[in-house]
Protein backbone atom coordinates (compact mmCIF):
# COMPACT_ATOMS: atom_id res chain seq x y z
CA UNK A 1 0.00 0.00 0.00
CA UNK A 2 2.96 2.37 0.64
CA UNK A 3 4.34 1.78 -2.21
CA UNK A 4 1.34 2.29 -4.53
CA UNK A 5 0.77 5.93 -2.28
CA UNK A 6 4.33 6.78 -3.14
CA UNK A 7 3.70 6.07 -6.88
CA UNK A 8 0.49 7.94 -6.68
CA UNK A 9 2.69 11.04 -5.26
CA UNK A 10 5.33 10.82 -7.80
CA UNK A 11 2.74 10.92 -10.49
CA UNK A 12 0.51 13.75 -9.18
CA UNK A 13 4.17 15.87 -8.89
CA UNK A 14 4.99 15.03 -12.47
CA UNK A 15 1.43 16.09 -14.01
CA UNK A 16 1.72 19.64 -11.73
CA UNK A 17 5.28 20.24 -13.10
CA UNK A 18 4.08 19.78 -16.92
CA UNK A 19 1.19 21.40 -16.08
CA UNK A 20 3.37 24.30 -15.22
CA UNK A 21 5.89 24.14 -18.08
CA UNK A 22 6.11 26.30 -20.97
CA UNK A 23 4.70 23.42 -23.05
CA UNK A 24 1.19 24.19 -21.89
CA UNK A 25 1.56 27.85 -23.12
CA UNK A 26 2.74 26.63 -26.45
CA UNK A 27 -0.94 25.17 -26.62
CA UNK A 28 -1.79 28.30 -29.14
CA UNK A 29 1.22 26.92 -31.40
CA UNK A 30 3.87 27.75 -32.79
CA UNK A 31 4.50 32.12 -34.25
CA UNK A 32 4.41 31.93 -37.70
CA UNK A 33 7.57 34.25 -38.13
CA UNK A 34 6.54 35.18 -42.09
CA UNK A 35 2.73 35.95 -41.44
CA UNK A 36 2.07 39.42 -42.33
CA UNK A 37 1.27 41.13 -39.86
CA UNK A 38 -0.31 44.94 -38.77
CA UNK A 39 -0.65 47.82 -36.06
CA UNK A 40 -3.55 50.22 -35.47
CA UNK A 41 -2.61 53.25 -33.54
CA UNK A 42 -5.34 54.95 -32.17
CA UNK A 43 -4.77 58.42 -30.58
CA UNK A 44 -7.45 60.15 -28.99
CA UNK A 45 -7.95 62.38 -25.91
CA UNK A 46 -10.78 62.13 -24.21
CA UNK A 47 -12.10 60.19 -27.32
CA UNK A 48 -11.30 63.43 -29.58
CA UNK A 49 -9.27 61.83 -32.25
CA UNK A 50 -5.92 64.13 -32.34
CA UNK A 51 -5.34 64.01 -36.51
CA UNK A 52 -1.77 64.41 -37.95
CA UNK A 53 0.18 62.82 -35.10
CA UNK A 54 2.94 60.61 -36.87
CA UNK A 55 4.55 57.51 -34.83
CA UNK A 56 7.25 55.39 -36.81
CA UNK A 57 7.81 51.76 -35.58
CA UNK A 58 11.39 50.08 -35.81
CA UNK A 59 11.81 46.31 -36.12
CA UNK A 60 14.57 46.13 -33.06
CA UNK A 61 14.56 42.21 -32.46
CA UNK A 62 13.11 39.30 -34.46
CA UNK A 63 11.48 36.46 -32.74
CA UNK A 64 11.23 32.86 -33.88
CA UNK A 65 8.36 30.44 -33.53
CA UNK A 66 8.98 29.58 -29.66
CA UNK A 67 9.19 33.01 -28.73
CA UNK A 68 12.98 33.63 -28.30
CA UNK A 69 14.13 37.06 -29.65
CA UNK A 70 17.04 38.31 -31.95
CA UNK A 71 18.22 41.65 -31.62
CA UNK A 72 18.44 42.82 -35.50
CA UNK A 73 21.62 44.22 -37.26
CA UNK A 74 21.17 47.99 -36.63
CA UNK A 75 20.99 47.33 -32.67
CA UNK A 76 23.13 44.69 -32.38
CA UNK A 77 26.10 47.13 -31.86
CA UNK A 78 23.92 48.58 -28.96
CA UNK A 79 24.31 45.74 -26.79
CA UNK A 80 20.58 45.76 -25.95
CA UNK A 81 19.34 43.58 -23.26
CA UNK A 82 15.97 42.03 -23.82
CA UNK A 83 15.68 39.52 -21.58
CA UNK A 84 14.17 39.26 -17.87
CA UNK A 85 13.01 42.63 -17.97
CA UNK A 86 10.20 44.25 -15.26
CA UNK A 87 7.86 47.39 -16.37
CA UNK A 88 10.93 49.72 -14.47
CA UNK A 89 13.34 48.19 -17.05
CA UNK A 90 11.18 48.29 -19.69
CA UNK A 91 10.32 52.23 -19.64
CA UNK A 92 14.27 52.39 -19.32
CA UNK A 93 15.30 50.50 -22.84
CA UNK A 94 12.78 52.48 -23.99
CA UNK A 95 14.85 55.96 -23.42
CA UNK A 96 17.85 54.32 -24.41
CA UNK A 97 16.66 53.05 -27.69
CA UNK A 98 14.92 56.14 -28.66
CA UNK A 99 18.36 58.01 -28.06
CA UNK A 100 20.23 55.51 -30.30
CA UNK A 101 17.55 55.47 -32.88
CA UNK A 102 17.82 59.81 -33.35
CA UNK A 103 22.27 59.41 -32.73
CA UNK A 104 22.08 57.18 -35.86
CA UNK A 105 19.73 58.03 -37.82
CA UNK A 106 17.78 54.74 -37.91
CA UNK A 107 15.46 53.96 -40.59
CA UNK A 108 11.88 53.19 -39.75
CA UNK A 109 10.40 49.91 -40.35
CA UNK A 110 7.43 51.69 -41.32
CA UNK A 111 5.58 54.75 -40.65
CA UNK A 112 3.16 57.44 -41.27
CA UNK A 113 0.15 59.89 -39.49
CA UNK A 114 -3.27 59.56 -37.89
CA UNK A 115 -6.30 60.35 -39.87
CA UNK A 116 -9.66 62.36 -39.24
CA UNK A 117 -10.34 59.23 -36.61
CA UNK A 118 -7.09 59.78 -34.95
CA UNK A 119 -6.45 56.14 -36.08
CA UNK A 120 -2.79 54.92 -37.50
CA UNK A 121 -3.04 51.26 -39.44
CA UNK A 122 0.43 50.29 -40.59
CA UNK A 123 0.51 46.51 -42.29
CA UNK A 124 3.30 44.60 -44.15
CA UNK A 125 5.26 44.18 -40.72
CA UNK A 126 7.03 41.36 -39.69
CA UNK A 127 6.76 39.26 -35.91
CA UNK A 128 8.93 40.58 -33.85
CA UNK A 129 9.89 43.46 -30.94
CA UNK A 130 9.21 47.14 -31.87
CA UNK A 131 10.16 50.13 -30.74
CA UNK A 132 6.76 53.03 -31.50
CA UNK A 133 7.66 56.57 -31.49
CA UNK A 134 5.44 59.70 -32.09
CA UNK A 135 6.48 63.36 -32.61
CA UNK A 136 3.93 66.39 -30.87
CA UNK A 137 1.54 67.58 -32.62
CA UNK A 138 -0.22 70.89 -32.02
CA UNK A 139 -4.17 70.72 -32.22
CA UNK A 140 -6.51 72.93 -30.83
CA UNK A 141 -4.76 75.26 -28.63
CA UNK A 142 -2.66 72.01 -27.19
CA UNK A 143 0.32 69.86 -27.72
CA UNK A 144 0.16 66.57 -27.12
CA UNK A 145 3.58 64.43 -26.91
CA UNK A 146 2.76 60.58 -27.49
CA UNK A 147 4.90 58.29 -25.21
CA UNK A 148 6.99 55.54 -26.88
CA UNK A 149 6.83 52.01 -25.95
CA UNK A 150 7.78 48.81 -27.02
CA UNK A 151 5.38 46.20 -28.31
CA UNK A 152 5.77 42.74 -29.88
CA UNK A 153 3.42 40.93 -32.58
CA UNK A 154 2.18 39.29 -31.83
CA UNK A 155 0.38 39.00 -28.75
CA UNK A 156 -1.27 35.99 -27.27
CA UNK A 157 -5.14 36.06 -27.42
CA UNK A 158 -5.25 34.47 -23.78
CA UNK A 159 -9.32 34.33 -24.14
CA UNK A 160 -9.30 32.16 -27.68
CA UNK A 161 -5.47 30.50 -27.09
CA UNK A 162 -4.07 32.00 -30.63
CA UNK A 163 -1.91 34.24 -31.57
CA UNK A 164 -2.91 38.03 -33.00
CA UNK A 165 -0.66 39.09 -35.84
CA UNK A 166 -3.19 42.54 -36.21
CA UNK A 167 -2.91 44.46 -32.83
CA UNK A 168 -3.86 47.74 -32.01
CA UNK A 169 -2.84 50.00 -29.44
CA UNK A 170 -3.50 53.34 -27.67
CA UNK A 171 -0.33 55.56 -26.93
CA UNK A 172 -0.06 57.21 -23.39
CA UNK A 173 0.72 60.94 -24.06
CA UNK A 174 0.78 64.16 -22.04
CA UNK A 175 -0.62 67.70 -23.42
CA UNK A 176 0.15 71.19 -22.42
CA UNK A 177 -1.52 74.84 -23.95
CA UNK A 178 0.27 75.87 -27.14
CA UNK A 179 2.17 78.94 -25.23
CA UNK A 180 4.44 79.63 -28.02
CA UNK A 181 8.07 80.18 -28.05
CA UNK A 182 8.13 82.14 -25.41
CA UNK A 183 8.09 79.57 -22.96
CA UNK A 184 10.55 77.48 -21.42
CA UNK A 185 11.85 75.07 -19.62
CA UNK A 186 15.28 72.82 -18.28
CA UNK A 187 16.62 69.67 -19.42
CA UNK A 188 19.10 68.29 -17.39
CA UNK A 189 21.79 65.16 -17.73
CA UNK A 190 23.65 63.39 -15.38
CA UNK A 191 26.08 60.40 -15.91
CA UNK A 192 26.45 57.46 -13.71
CA UNK A 193 29.46 54.95 -13.24
CA UNK A 194 28.67 51.33 -12.64
CA UNK A 195 32.51 49.45 -12.79
CA UNK A 196 33.89 48.84 -9.73
CA UNK A 197 37.55 47.47 -10.25
CA UNK A 198 37.35 48.65 -13.79
CA UNK A 199 37.93 52.61 -13.43
CA UNK A 200 41.22 52.77 -15.08
CA UNK A 201 39.48 51.62 -18.11
CA UNK A 202 36.77 54.67 -17.89
CA UNK A 203 37.44 57.39 -20.95
CA UNK A 204 38.32 60.64 -19.35
CA UNK A 205 35.09 62.53 -20.90
CA UNK A 206 31.76 61.38 -22.82
CA UNK A 207 30.26 63.25 -25.46
CA UNK A 208 26.33 63.49 -24.72
CA UNK A 209 23.59 64.75 -27.65
CA UNK A 210 20.39 66.35 -27.24
CA UNK A 211 17.84 65.52 -29.46
CA UNK A 212 14.51 67.72 -30.50
CA UNK A 213 12.09 66.07 -32.13
CA UNK A 214 14.57 63.43 -33.08
CA UNK A 215 17.21 65.97 -34.28
CA UNK A 216 20.72 66.85 -32.64
CA UNK A 217 19.86 70.23 -30.94
CA UNK A 218 22.89 70.56 -28.85
CA UNK A 219 26.32 68.52 -28.21
CA UNK A 220 28.26 68.53 -24.29
CA UNK A 221 31.06 66.83 -22.97
CA UNK A 222 30.69 65.26 -19.70
CA UNK A 223 33.90 64.85 -17.23
CA UNK A 224 35.42 65.19 -13.97
CA UNK A 225 35.48 68.78 -14.26
CA UNK A 226 31.81 69.38 -14.60
CA UNK A 227 31.39 66.50 -12.42
CA UNK A 228 29.57 64.42 -15.09
CA UNK A 229 26.09 66.68 -15.43
CA UNK A 230 24.91 69.36 -17.54
CA UNK A 231 21.72 71.69 -17.58
CA UNK A 232 20.19 72.66 -21.03
CA UNK A 233 17.84 76.12 -20.11
CA UNK A 234 15.66 78.01 -22.37
CA UNK A 235 14.22 75.12 -23.97
CA UNK A 236 11.58 75.78 -25.65
CA UNK A 237 8.51 73.79 -24.62
CA UNK A 238 6.15 71.42 -26.84
CA UNK A 239 9.15 70.07 -28.09
CA UNK A 240 10.41 66.31 -27.58
CA UNK A 241 13.45 66.32 -25.89
CA UNK A 242 15.63 63.16 -25.54
CA UNK A 243 19.49 62.40 -24.81
CA UNK A 244 22.39 59.72 -26.19
CA UNK A 245 26.18 59.47 -26.03
CA UNK A 246 28.73 57.72 -27.53
CA UNK A 247 28.80 54.61 -25.96
CA UNK A 248 32.51 53.85 -24.72
CA UNK A 249 33.87 50.27 -25.99
CA UNK A 250 33.24 48.01 -23.38
CA UNK A 251 30.40 49.27 -21.79
CA UNK A 252 26.59 49.56 -21.97
CA UNK A 253 23.95 52.47 -21.64
CA UNK A 254 20.80 52.79 -19.63
CA UNK A 255 18.90 55.67 -20.12
CA UNK A 256 16.14 57.09 -17.06
CA UNK A 257 14.00 59.89 -17.39
CA UNK A 258 13.63 61.08 -13.94
CA UNK A 259 11.61 64.22 -13.65
CA UNK A 260 13.48 66.85 -16.21
CA UNK A 261 16.94 64.99 -15.25
CA UNK A 262 17.53 61.90 -17.91
CA UNK A 263 20.54 59.85 -16.05
CA UNK A 264 22.61 57.93 -18.01
CA UNK A 265 24.10 55.07 -16.98
CA UNK A 266 27.77 53.24 -18.06
CA UNK A 267 28.06 49.81 -17.11
CA UNK A 268 31.41 47.76 -17.65
CA UNK A 269 30.64 44.37 -19.54
CA UNK A 270 33.21 42.20 -18.27
CA UNK A 271 32.25 39.66 -20.97
CA UNK A 272 33.37 42.03 -23.92
CA UNK A 273 36.86 41.40 -25.36
CA UNK A 274 38.97 44.15 -25.57
CA UNK A 275 38.92 46.05 -29.08
CA UNK A 276 42.42 45.42 -31.17
CA UNK A 277 44.52 47.94 -30.90
CA UNK A 278 46.21 48.34 -34.52
CA UNK A 279 49.26 50.62 -33.06
CA UNK A 280 50.08 47.87 -30.25
CA UNK A 281 49.40 44.50 -32.24
CA UNK A 282 49.43 41.40 -30.12
CA UNK A 283 52.12 39.27 -30.91
CA UNK A 284 51.11 35.60 -32.24
CA UNK A 285 51.05 32.93 -29.49
CA UNK A 286 53.47 30.68 -30.09
CA UNK A 287 51.99 26.69 -31.67
CA UNK A 288 51.72 24.34 -29.52
CA UNK A 289 53.78 21.36 -28.93
CA UNK A 290 52.87 18.33 -31.40
CA UNK A 291 52.45 15.85 -28.75
CA UNK A 292 54.95 13.45 -28.36
CA UNK A 293 55.15 9.45 -30.42
CA UNK A 294 54.16 7.00 -28.28
CA UNK A 295 57.21 5.15 -26.43
CA UNK A 296 57.70 1.54 -26.13
CA UNK A 297 55.16 -0.02 -23.47
CA UNK A 298 56.55 0.47 -19.69
CA UNK A 299 58.95 -1.69 -18.35
CA UNK A 300 59.61 -2.13 -14.74
CA UNK A 301 62.16 -0.28 -13.47
CA UNK A 302 65.64 -1.89 -12.82
CA UNK A 303 66.10 -3.68 -9.97
CA UNK A 304 62.00 -3.93 -8.98
CA UNK A 305 60.76 -7.74 -7.99
CA UNK A 306 57.45 -8.37 -10.24
CA UNK A 307 57.49 -12.50 -9.07
CA UNK A 308 55.40 -11.96 -5.98
CA UNK A 309 52.15 -10.12 -8.34
CA UNK A 310 51.03 -13.40 -9.72
CA UNK A 311 51.56 -15.61 -6.69
CA UNK A 312 49.20 -12.70 -4.46
CA UNK A 313 46.75 -12.67 -7.42
CA UNK A 314 46.16 -16.47 -6.92
CA UNK A 315 46.00 -16.18 -3.13
CA UNK A 316 44.00 -13.30 -3.31
CA UNK A 317 41.14 -15.30 -5.31
CA UNK A 318 41.20 -18.41 -3.39
CA UNK A 319 40.63 -16.43 -0.06
CA UNK A 320 37.34 -15.10 -2.32
CA UNK A 321 36.09 -18.21 -3.35
CA UNK A 322 36.83 -19.37 0.21
CA UNK A 323 34.85 -17.02 1.56
CA UNK A 324 31.69 -17.34 -1.30
CA UNK A 325 31.87 -21.10 0.08
CA UNK A 326 31.70 -20.24 3.97
CA UNK A 327 28.68 -18.06 3.67
CA UNK A 328 26.61 -20.22 1.25
CA UNK A 329 27.13 -22.98 4.13
CA UNK A 330 25.80 -20.66 6.93
CA UNK A 331 22.61 -20.23 4.88
CA UNK A 332 22.04 -23.61 4.05
CA UNK A 333 21.84 -24.40 7.96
Amino acid sequence: MKKIKKILSLFLAFIIVFCSSPAVFAAAGNIETEKDSSLEIIFRHDEKAIPEAEFSVYLVANIDERGKYTVTEEFKDFNVNITGKNDEAWRALVSTLEGHVFKNKIEPAAFGKTDSEGVLKLTGLKPGLYLVIGTPVSFEDFTYLPESAIIQIPTLDSENNVWDYDISIKPKYSFIPDIGPDGFIERKVLKIWDDEGYVPLRPKEIKVYLFCDGEVYDTVILNEENNWRHTWSKLEDGHSWTVSEEVPDRYTLTIEKKGITFVLTNSFDENTPPPDDPDDPKPPEPPKPEPPEPDEPNLPQTGQLWWPVPVLSALGILFVAAGMIRRRGSHEN
